[in-house]
C-alpha cells in the first residue's frame, strides 16, 4: 500500500470513531467573491426600525448619507475566506438547531452539532467548495430546512447544496478523505472537527481534534 493510501485510511480510520453518530452528508459551494456589509451594520439589521441610526452611530464611514445605505466591500475567496465562512455556517447552524441552549451552562455540553469538514478545490480546476459530516442535530426539527438557512446566510454561500441522510456513513467518510490519494493531505481539516463537549469523555480523548 503507498504512502498517502495508508494515510488516507488512517484518516477514515480516525474520523469513523464518530460514524455512530453522524446522520447527514452535505456538499456545499462557495462564490468566488461576495460584497459584505459591516458586520456591525448586520447585528443593526436585528432591528429593522433602527438599521440607519445605528449604522451612522456605529460605523459613520459606511454610511452613504443621500442614499441612506450603508456600503461594504467586495471580497474575494481565498482558502481562509472559505475556513471563515464555514465557522460562520456552524455556528448559524448551532444557534438555528439548539437556540440558547448552545449558550447555557447546564446545556451547552451537548447542545452543538457535530461537523467533519473536507475543503476540496483548492489546487485544482474545481470550483471550491467542502463536504461535511454532520450529526447530532435534534429529530424535532426540520434538519435539511436548518441547514439550508444556516448556509444561505453565509456571505459567500454559492445557491449550490446538497444534503442527503447519510446510509453508509463509512462510504461517505472514506469519499471526503480521497484527496488524500494524490497528496492533499489538508483536504481534510481534522483540526477544525466540531463536536459536542460530551463526545470527548464518550469516545476517549481529551481535547477536541
Amino acid at each position: 500500500m503507498s504512502n498517502t493510501r495508508a494515510l488516507k485510511q488512517e484518516y477514515v480510520e480516525l474520523i469513523n470513531k464518530y460514524n455512530p453518530h453522524l446522520t447527514h452528508a452535505v456538499t456545499v459551494t462557495f462564490k468566488t467573491r461576495a460584497y459584505v456589509l459591516p458586520k456591525t451594520y448586520q447585528k443593526c439589521t436585528q432591528n429593522s426600525k433602527n438599521i440607519f441610526v445605528s449604522a451612522q452611530k456605529y460605523q459613520p464611514e459606511r454610511w452613504k448619507w443621500t442614499d441612506k445605505q450603508v456600503l461594504g466591500d467586495w471580497r474575494y475567496l481565498s482558502e481562509e475566506v472559505a475556513e471563515d465562512t464555514l465557522r460562520y455556517f456552524y455556528s448559524k447552524l448551532a444557534f438555528m438547531a439548539f437556540g440558547k441552549d448552545t449558550k447555557r451552562t447546564s446545556t451547552k455540553t451537548y447542545s452543538t452539532p457535530l461537523m467533519i469538514t473536507s475543503i476540496e478545490g483548492l489546487y485544482s480546476d474545481k470550483r471550491l467548495h467542502a463536504h461535511l459530516a454532520i450529526g447530532n442535530l435534534p429529530q424535532n426539527i426540520d434538519i435539511r430546512n436548518t441547514i439550508e438557512r444556516a448556509w444561505h446566510s453565509c456571505d459567500f454561500a454559492h445557491k449550490s447544496i446538497v444534503i442527503k441522510p447519510l446510509t453508509y456513513t463509512y462510504g461517505w467518510l472514506d469519499y471526503i478523505t480521497k484527496e488524500a490519494n494524490v497528496g492533499n493531505v489538508e483536504a481534510l481539516r481534522i483540526q477544525s472537527t466540531k463536536e459536542p463537549q460530551t463526545y470527548l469523555s464518550n469516545i476517549g480523548v481529551e481535547n477536541s481534534l
